[in-house]
């Protein structure tokens, strides 16, 4: 048996990084989880001589207690970790780059010990903010701090740096995937840098075009299951909806608009190698997706285009290849995302 991986995953609280943990560990075996927050609050409960700290008061301790707790968690995952490489497939750190308390950022991290864990593979988990501050308001936690939706964009945000900094410092992949990304696709990211972002416009189309859109997808999915057991690994803006704004303030809409263009623009197409557009019949041309594209093939990405019109501006031809049908293009991908897979390899 080949060495396990060790994966860190990141999120602030109510982001679904915990969950995405699960939901990974349920769809392979040889999965081992440490959960380090679950693990630092118990090992409270058992050194301290006072009566328990329920959990809603757990970070007013001193932040040099939280550090001595947080050492102690690490220090229980560095005497199992070699026998846990050697026992199962995949080994997952869910963990935290930053507390938000008290209207407070501290480090929840310590840089020895994830030198340390020499992980393999970096993730952090985003999520709709409104999503976030409901499972935020679900604990006894969340809701002794009532976050509002500018602080949980925020605190997201440095969530995601402090993650990427991490990946920078060891020279380790990472990626930033929304709350309802299939878990699935680490499989195919821990051994391949093959990802797609896959572009549609958003504001103002039908039912019927999004099922159209749904139905694209789940063709290029399909490709990856052919070639290697594995769904192609692929990124949908979809899976954080746009949010309503309704009863929200004009600074925090701003606070939004902002934060989806840069996490579309900066992070998803960042990691992506290859980005794809696609416009089903009847749409109108999208600055945000023409914005991507263009962004996509000028930081050396492949642009793909998917236009049902046959006459097109010359500015949509800032792309790698322009297709006038889904026919022409998928008579065109599946031998170029073989080829993709096999360039992009990790060794």
């Amino acid at each position: 048996m080949t060495e396990g991986k060790v994966i860190v995953v990141t999120g602030i609280s109510g982001s679904g990084s915990s969950d995405f943990c699960k939901k990974y560990a349920e769809n392979r075996e040889k999965v081992k989880i440490y959960h380090t927050g679950d693990m630092i609050y118990q090992l409270s409960l058992k050194c301290s001589e006072e009566p328990p700290i329920p959990v809603e008061n757990f970070l007013n301790k001193r932040p040099s207690d939280l550090d001595k707790l947080r050492d102690m968690a690490f220090e229980q995952i560095f005497r199992n970790l070699d026998e846990d490489r050697r026992t199962y497939e995949r080994i997952i750190v869910d963990t935290h780059g930053q507390f938000f308390w008290n209207d407070v950022f501290y480090n929840a991290y310590n840089w020895k010990h994830l030198g340390s864990l020499d992980a393999d593979l970096f993730i952090s988990m985003i999520e709709k903010p409104s999503v976030i501050r409901l499972n935020q308001m679900n604990t006894e936690q969340g809701k002794s701090q009532d976050h509002d939706l500018r602080d949980i964009l925020l605190w997201q945000n440095i969530e995601v740096n402090v993650t990427s900094g991490w990946a920078s410092n060891y020279r380790k992949p990472m990626y930033i995937l929304p709350g309802k990304q299939d878990p699935r696709i680490v499989d195919s990211l821990l051994f391949n840098d093959f990802l797609v972002y896959f572009q549609m416009p958003m504001t103002g189309i039908s039912a019927e075009q999004n099922d159209k859109i749904s139905e694209f997808k789940k063709k290029l999915l399909h490709f990856g299951k052919e070639m290697n057991g594995l769904a192609t690994p692929l990124i949908d803006p979809r899976d954080i909806d746009i949010e309503t704004g309704e009863g929200l303030s004009d600074r925090t809409k701003m606070i939004i608009r902002r934060q989806t263009v840069h996490r579309d623009l900066n992070w998803y197409i960042r990691q992506a190698t290859d980005v794809i557009a696609f416009y089903p019949e009847g749409t109108n041309i999208s600055k945000g997706v023409s914005d991507e594209s263009t962004r996509g093939f000028e930081t050396g990405k492949s642009a793909f285009v998917v236009f049902p019109k046959k006459t097109t501006s010359p500015f949509m031809d800032i792309a790698t290849k322009v297709f006038h049908s889904e026919s022409e293009f998928f008579e065109f991908f599946p031998s170029y995302m073989e080829r993709r897979l096999e360039q992009f390899k990790r060794h």
